[in-house]
């Protein structure tokens, strides 16, 4: 893969210290929250920063329409949107696990959502690392 693809692969995974923040998000969380969407949100889409809060999770672009975060935490749904190319999500005794070609990441949480969210976002930081 040349330099350019690899920039616009990290460019769509997202930053290193939001994505441990977002985890980290996650990990304390105790059930559903629309902050948490926007932390992992901010997160994957970096762009987001630019764009005027106008809720938590909902963000007002130039043109007066509305962008607004999955609920990411609440549906497996939207956390599964979280999970890189090319990777598969495995349910089991042992936890919500992300596997994919750099490994498999496992997470546990009591909302299976949340669960997911964070082996995918662990899944995304690994990608991050392996494309610095």
């Amino acid at each position: 893969m040349n330099a350019a693809g690899v920039l616009c692969r990290v460019r769509a995974i997202g930053h290193d210290d939001s994505l441990v923040n977002a985890i980290s998000a996650c990990q304390g969380a105790c059930e559903p929250d629309r902050d948490i969407d926007a932390r992992i949100a901010l997160a994957v889409f970096p762009a987001l920063r630019s764009l005027t809060v106008i809720a938590p999770g909902v963000w007002r672009q130039d043109d007066g329409s509305h962008v607004r975060a999955l609920l990411y935490t609440a549906t497996c749904r939207a956390a599964a949107m979280l999970v890189p190319p090319g990777y598969w999500i495995e349910a089991g005794p042992q936890g919500t696990t992300v596997v994919g070609e750099l490994g498999q990441w496992t997470a546990h949480h009591p909302v299976e959502a949340i669960a997911l969210c964070m082996a995918a976002l662990d899944a995304r930081r690994a990608e991050l690392s392996y494309a610095h």
